[in-house]
């Protein structure tokens, strides 16, 4: 209900009284009749009586007039305007302010979500009056204020047209939260938030108490899913990250889901490899069920590939497909630096002997490519190399080790093999400490390589380690036989793995990982015959091939596995430089062919340059390649994250509840004395009642004086 209230009623009351002045002064200053004799004066009479009522009428409007200006000048100094209790106006009503988050994740890709949702959010807009004040936040993982609140609405409609879906998925809760702290510093009027949305489940997944809006702020929630969506994605690739030329092909699989509630039958599942087709497969899948398709790769090359599996198109085609890249080889490269040979009875023997048999023998399923040399190579060579294998080194200079721990450190696999002339002082200040290559520090050698009648024996071996797991099942090698008559006892340290130990506990056989891909396998006898007699055993020779494997052919989980929105470490590989060095250029191209540069610091003269960018700009997914100046150019994936998949929605009134404010947040409080003041002047500003009053004193000034000079 409406009523006139005052800025300043004390010019209102000033009015009122001023308004009586006129009066006061007409009834001081009116005539007063005398009564005269004279002769028969009848006509005089009536046109006399005539006069006198028509200049009473005359006199009676001026004072009205005169009256009425004062009254209207004290109002229109007193600021009048008409609106509602304050109390109530803060709650319901006054001026709307609206925040309209609008939902654009990859999952209102789905037919023309988006385009509905838009439309929503412009029929919003137009419902609210000039007075009003809105603004606008695009949702995704993360909320985008693009319009902050106000009364601008030609820029939102702009943001709106201009506004699209991203690759990201669905996180409301951080919308919403900057949609209320918008609204809360309003101090009168509604608050609204209008969520336009599919209201997906998984966009409330993380929410808690603290989530709940302000109890004064009003929720409309705008649900624009399609009716019955079903929708397929390939929610997962299992890929192997190296392909040797075996006798058997790889296994590539892609796990496919329906996320819908009808069956599918012979749904094409594609495999593209270098962009180009390989194979397709089909599949029935059941309504909220998945299925694996099967591929199986092989190559005859030495490179690196990439690829995609991908499904038919339907509604949601963003999930449709996924990325990856593999690394095909035609061997593993195995490097081995060893010591000088060593007089050995009548013949001279080296520390390799032994491996080098295992190693290069003839084999249908392992292909490799043994070197060796009795220093380390250079970072050109060690950057073709799979394997490095320091084999009973006696030391290594400090140049060299600093080549070892880089190389290991941007992937590559480490074996290091004692003996007789391993200094063990050396080891520890070079390569050894919580934070150096090791895996252990070595204490003493003890037992007697002469003596064979005093052994230890492997007691523990982990068979679910991938070393040792083919020797897992009955009769498929036995550890325990093989006899080591002399060791170093070592102390793992904090961030390394025993895989194998003898029979007294100590470790035989430990593992740490270094750098972002790389690990170390550190074995704590000679392998060779000087201190066991481990190679002339069955096991020795898939032993030794086993770990080349694991150390090479990096594990699945190594493989990054980037999502959409993911921050991406790139690796400057190792050069060799000379006295002079220049910075480094890194070129990244995404999925669209949009270039990115970035620029390495100079490096110090004389050392190899490398080093690590971060790379943030993945917004779309598809196969990434980065181009660095004097290397050669590699590639990395980015994929959507396919929980935002699942279109399933949450129910309107249960998400109203969950974000209602709590019963004592609600009780309504009285508005601060400064508010309603506030809230009134705004209120008059947007009425300027006050200048039509002035406007109608004017009039009644200037009538009034025309009348004056009649009377």
């Amino acid at each position: 209900m409406f009523g006139l209230t005052f800025l300043a009623t004390s010019f209102a009351i000033a009015g009122a009284i001023g308004a009586t002045i006129p009066l006061i002064l007409h009834l001081l200053n009116r005539e007063r009749a005398r009564r005269l004799v004279f002769s028969t004066v009848r006509f005089i009479q009536m046109s006399h009586q005539t006069n006198v009522r028509r200049h009473k009428l005359k006199r009676l409007l001026l004072l009205l007039m005169r009256i009425l200006m004062l009254v209207l000048l004290g109002f229109a100094f007193a600021r009048p305007f008409f609106a509602a209790d304050p109390e109530i106006t803060q709650k319901t009503g006054g001026k709307r302010n609206a925040v309209i988050v609008l939902d654009t994740s990859y999952s209102m890709q789905y037919e023309g979500v988006f385009e509905t949702a838009k439309t929503e959010a412009t029929k919003i807009l137009d419902g609210l009056d000039a007075s009003d004040a809105a603004g606008l936040i695009l949702s995704s993982d993360n909320a985008r204020v693009v319009a902050p609140l106000g009364s601008e609405f030609s820029h939102i409609r702009t943001a709106l047209n201009s506004a699209k879906t991203t690759y990201e998925h669905t996180d409301y809760l951080d919308a919403l939260q900057s949609a209320d702290e918008i609204l809360q510093p309003i101090p009168i009027g509604e608050k609204q938030v209008y969520l336009i949305g599919d209201l997906q489940k998984r966009g409330w997944e993380n929410f808690i108490e603290t989530d709940k809006l302000s109890p004064d702020v009003q929720m409309h929630f705008v649900d624009v899913r399609a009716e019955g969506p079903q929708n397929l994605a390939i929610t997962g690739i299992s890929v192997p990250p190296v392909v040797l030329k075996e006798q058997k092909a790889s296994q590539l699989v892609a796990r496919v889901r329906n996320f819908g509630d009808e069956a599918v039958e012979n749904l094409q599942v594609r495999l593209f490899i270098d962009d180009n087709i390989i194979d397709t497969v089909e599949l029935d899948i059941e309504p909220d069920d998945l299925a694996d398709a099967v591929f199986k790769v092989e190559f005859q090359d030495e490179a690196t590939h990439t690829g995609w599996v991908e499904l038919t198109e339907d509604a949601l085609g963003v999930d449709n497909r996924r990325y990856f890249t593999l690394q095909s080889l035609q061997s593993i490269k195995v490097h081995a630096v060893y010591n000088r040979p060593r007089a050995s009875g009548r013949y001279q023997t080296v520390e390799t002997f032994f491996m080098k048999k295992a190693l290069v023998s003839e084999s249908d399923t392992l292909e490799i490519d043994f070197t060796e040399s009795v220093s380390v190579p250079n970072a050109a060579t060690l950057a073709r190399v799979d394997v490095l294998i320091l084999a009973d080194v006696a030391e290594l200079s400090a140049g060299e080790a600093e080549r070892v721990k880089t190389y290991v450190a941007a992937g590559g696999g480490l074996i290091v093999t004692v003996g007789d002339n391993v200094d063990t002082d050396v080891y520890k200040q070079r390569l050894g400490g919580e934070t150096g290559l090791m895996p252990c520090d070595f204490v003493q050698a003890v037992g007697d390589a002469f003596n064979r009648e005093q052994f230890r024996v492997l007691a523990t071996v982990k068979y679910e380690h991938p070393i040792f797991a083919p020797f897992k099942e009955p009769n498929h090698g036995d550890f325990g036989k093989a006899r080591f008559y002399r060791l170093f006892q070592a102390v793992p340290t904090k961030d390394a793995t025993i895989i194998a130990a003898y029979d007294d506990g100590s470790p035989a056989l430990l593992e740490k990982p270094y750098g972002s891909l790389g690990r170390v396998l550190c074995f704590t006898s000679t392998i060779d015959r000087e201190w066991n007699d481990l190679p002339i055993r069955a096991v020795y020779l898939p032993f030794l091939h086993e770990s080349i494997k694991y150390l090479a052919l990096k594990s699945e989980g190594t493989t990054p596995d980037y999502r959409i929105g993911d921050n991406v470490e790139l690796k400057v590989p190792e050069v060799e430089t000379g006295d002079v060095t220049s910075d480094r250029t890194i070129a990244v191209f995404d999925p669209n062919n949009v270039e990115t540069r970035l620029q390495s610091d100079a490096n110090v003269p004389g050392v190899s340059a490398q080093g690590s960018f971060f790379y943030n700009d993945t917004a779309v997914p598809g196969i990434y390649s980065v181009h660095v100046s004097g290397a050669d150019a590699y590639a990395f994936i980015v994929n959507v994250d396919t929980t935002e998949s699942d279109l399933a929605a949450r129910d309107v009134e249960e998400l109203t509840s969950m974000l209602k404010g709590t019963a004592e947040a609600s009780i309504e409080e009285k508005p601060a004395a400064e508010l309603v003041a506030q809230y009134r002047e705004d209120v008059e500003k947007n009425q300027s009642v006050w200048v039509y009053l002035m406007l109608t004193v004017f009039a009644l000034a200037v009538a009034e004086m025309f009348l004056a000079n009649r009377v």
